[in-house]
């Protein structure tokens, strides 16, 4: 019993020295970096322009790349958006998202600032939050039209780390399960697909995963949810944990994955789709439709490179740069 024990110990240390190199080495998000040049700047008036503008580039990180969200927040706070409701007619077409036009991602935006003065205004008045509480809140008391799950909690992580004055318990910070996760957390041995079924929160599967990151980063559980579903992405995104035929070779977890449920896609076992709520159910059916159609987009551009003769070096920098400007949200 104490040897298994003083195994399983070594095993979090070094799954901890992974995120931590990982976390360390990752690139620095774009807003990130410009958020603290302006506040060193003094840019901003006060911690209620700075919770509106993580709320505003959280609200536009959906669907389109980092870098493209950043113009649209420089965008629209150049136009005045922190002080208040600004005129339509003083918004110029934002870069959309996928699926949207530009002149539609605009109008959703304008209906939506006086909501998002509002919510940044009950986040700052309160001041302390627990991180789950605070999820909660966005996703389902104070609703604005289109933050998602993940960008809503990546508001939560910007908020605790770029506005220190404002106090969020990281610690009953709650990770996402989606197949992604599911399936990595399966392979590294976190989870049995035989026993710990999903379907929703607070489900076995969900607990286990949940108390897991706990154990290995107390404070800040939230560091597990990015190298998780980014190994569980598929190949043209960077992942390496794919539902057949995973690649192991430079996985992130490679030295230490025991590599379980090689043979099958444990989300198709493990996830019941059956019990889920409505809203559940739609949410994974469009996350199909949307790989889908992403998987046909770009078969179409690589097919349109062939016919233009674009080969060697300058081919891997366009798909490089399709896969940028498509990566999931």
């Amino acid at each position: 019993m104490g040897k298994d024990l003083s195994l399983h110990e070594e095993w979090l240390m070094k799954l901890r020295n992974i995120i931590t190199a990982y976390t360390r080495n990752r690139a620095p998000d774009p807003f990130m970096i410009w958020f603290r040049k302006k506040d060193s700047e003094n840019f901003f008036a006060d911690d209620l322009e700075r919770v509106l503008t993580i709320l505003v580039d959280a609200r536009f990180d959906q669907r389109t790349t980092a870098e493209k969200a950043l113009e649209n927040t420089i965008a629209v706070v150049k136009r005045g958006a922190l002080k208040g409701v600004i005129a339509k007619e003083k918004l110029t077409p934002l870069i959309p998202r996928q699926g949207m036009t530009a002149e539609k991602w605009t109008d959703l935006f304008f209906s939506s600032l006086p909501r998002l003065h509002e919510l940044a205004r009950k986040i700052v008045t309160r001041r302390e939050w627990d991180a789950a509480e605070l999820l909660d809140y966005m996703l389902h008391d104070f609703k604005v039209p289109y933050p998602g799950v993940k960008t809503s909690r990546l508001a939560v992580r910007w908020i605790h780390e770029l506005v220190p004055s404002m106090r969020i318990n990281m610690t009953t910070y709650r990770i996402p399960i989606d197949s992604l996760v599911y399936r990595v957390g399966c392979r590294m041995g976190i989870i049995d697909p035989k026993i710990d079924k999903y379907h929703g929160e607070n489900s076995p599967a969900d607990l286990k995963i949940q108390s897991f990151v706990k154990q290995v980063f107390p404070e800040e559980p939230y560091l597990l949810d990015e190298p998780l579903w980014s190994t569980g992405r598929r190949a043209i995104n960077g992942g390496h944990c794919f539902p057949q035929n995973p690649d192991c070779n430079g996985c992130l977890f490679q030295s230490i994955c025991p590599r379980r449920s090689v043979n099958i896609d444990p989300a198709k076992l493990g996830m019941d789709t059956e019990y889920m709520p409505g809203r559940i159910k739609r949410a994974l059916s469009s996350t199909d439709r949307a790989i889908k159609e992403k998987q046909t987009q770009f078969a179409k551009f690589v097919e349109e490179l062939k016919q233009k003769g674009i080969r060697g070096k300058e081919y891997r920098e366009k798909i490089m740069q399709w896969n940028r400007e498509h990566q999931d949200k």
